[in-house]
């Protein structure tokens, strides 16, 4: 069972580029063909715990032209001192060139020719192909060569009907909303000024050193637990006006934050007595059920009444929670399909993919994480097989709805369906960091329609449960995440 739902989806990201990364690749290769290039030989031997064995064979003719053409094309373009552009003779260009250009155009050829040969016979391998033995350099080019790959061809059979998963049907209790909004008043609390400090009060104050020329007004600081033993017993009773001197040094236990307080790196510089000046006394304070509360919890103008505001929170706490309960089915049918479904894969392999993914890890991490990361590759072979046997497109208008959600989640409701820039936020936002964004959001996409046709055909087991009993639900399955 895959207990840990950030591992598995680390690894279904990396997977799916490694994939995207084949046929990305190999699909933009320059190649240059010859009338009477011979088709290259290949041999795929399939073995036991989906493991396959890819030989390349080539010749000299095979690579030959285009490297004769590519040899042609840098001499063409090729200035050294004493000849003219384009002059320079052919030998001087082979001796400086020749060994490289073979080279790429060897790779080149290889590789046009495995993604030909995988996509003619509808051979969809997992990973990309892992080069099997050490790596031909360019003076081994020449003659005669066999390329050997590995690759990982899992063989299994599905079976959804027989695979059972729990889901959850939640009920909002009146009990549920008064709960949350005491919370929702803990964390929206109303700021009001006080007369006097207190523990808990936010303290505005100007800080100026006793000697030296350092100051700094409109410092804010609270008095809680995170300044050092004593010093909020300093402010206690204080009012605007009154002026405290402490060592400055001795404010907070970590110098770090001193820092962030100050507002400067170099709070290691201040040291000695520092006048306290306060400038203003902040008090937290339970807020009213009023339209302010309302608005700031529901949203602007959406509700006037106490009434409507509870009925209102009740539906948004079951949305809210429709995404949570999707996420924890989603997890258990993964869970069901993968310990249900029987995919032979073999260890060494694995193991090179996972250390070529991740290449700073030792050998005894890569030992320690092979058992989660074999359940990452089943859960991707299976729904790879899902999206194939039921014909599931990703299409690109999807990826941009998806992406103008996550926009709007991001950035609240500071932007409207009308807004003439939405469609260059979600341009901009998909190919942001190379990529990162689209990746995501297809990868998300994706996962949904995978999960919804999977849900169609295994048997979920519907439990009723409250608010209460979900967050339990929720909890421990952060725990076992979190292991």
């Amino acid at each position: 069972m895959i207990s840990s739902n950030c591992f598995t989806f680390k690894y279904h990201f990396k997977i799916r580029r490694l994939y995207k990364f084949l046929y990305g690749f190999l699909l933009n290769v320059e190649f240059c063909h010859n009338k009477n290039h011979r088709t290259l030989e290949f041999k795929l031997d399939k073995q036991e715990n989906s493991y396959g064995l890819l030989s390349v064979i080539l010749t000299e003719a095979d690579y030959m032209p285009a490297y004769k053409s590519k040899l042609k094309q840098q001499a063409e373009n090729a200035n050294m001192k004493g000849f003219r552009k384009g002059k320079v003779p052919m030998s001087m260009v082979q001796k400086m060139y020749g060994k490289q250009l073979k080279m790429d155009t060897f790779n080149e050829t290889v590789g046009k020719a495995v993604d030909t040969y995988l996509k003619d016979n509808d051979i969809k391998p997992l990973f990309q192909p892992i080069y099997k033995g050490d790596f031909i350099t360019p003076e081994q080019v020449g003659g005669d060569q066999t390329v050997q790959f590995e690759l990982l061809l899992p063989e299994f059979d599905l079976n959804l009907e027989g695979v059972n998963a729990d889901t959850f049907n939640l009920t909002v209790t009146d009990a549920d909303v008064e709960n949350t909004i005491t919370k929702l008043k803990e964390s929206y609390p109303t700021k009001k000024d006080a007369d006097e400090a207190a523990k808990g009060d936010l303290i505005t104050a100007t800080f100026k050193a006793v000697e030296g020329d350092f100051e700094k007004e409109g410092a804010a600081f609270d008095l809680d637990e995170k300044l050092a033993e004593g010093v909020a017993d300093q402010f206690v009773g204080k009012k605007v006006g009154d002026v405290v001197t402490l060592d400055i040094t001795t404010m907070y236990e970590d110098n770090n934050r001193l820092s962030l307080f100050l507002g400067t790196e170099d709070a290691d510089k201040f040291v000695g007595q520092f006048s306290v000046e306060i400038t203003k006394i902040t008090r937290s304070h339970e807020p009213e059920m009023n339209k302010e509360f309302f608005d700031m919890v529901i949203g602007p103008d959406k509700v006037s009444t106490e009434e409507e505001f509870k009925t209102e929170l009740k539906k948004t706490i079951s949305e809210v929670n429709a995404q949570a309960i999707d996420g924890v089915t989603n997890d258990n049918v993964r869970n069901g399909v993968v310990e249900g479904t029987s995919i032979a894969l073999p260890a060494e392999l694995l193991k090179k993919v996972y250390m070529q993914n991740n290449p700073k890890a030792t050998e005894e991490e890569a030992t320690e994480s092979l058992g989660k990361f074999e359940e990452a590759v089943k859960w991707r072979a299976i729904s790879d097989k899902v999206f194939a046997d039921n014909d599931i497109k990703v299409e690109k208008e999807e990826v941009e709805a998806a992406a103008l959600v996550a926009i709007k989640a991001q950035f609240g409701n500071f932007m409207g369906d009308e807004d003439e820039r939405m469609g260059e936020f979600v341009q901009n936002y998909l190919q942001a960091e190379n990529g990162k964004y689209f990746e995501q959001t297809y990868e998300q996409v994706y996962n949904e329609k995978v999960f919804n046709a999977m849900k169609e055909k295994v048997a979920l087991n519907a439990q009723e449960v409250d608010l209460g009993q979900f967050e339990e639900i929720l909890t421990k399955r952060n725990e076992q995440a979190a292991n």
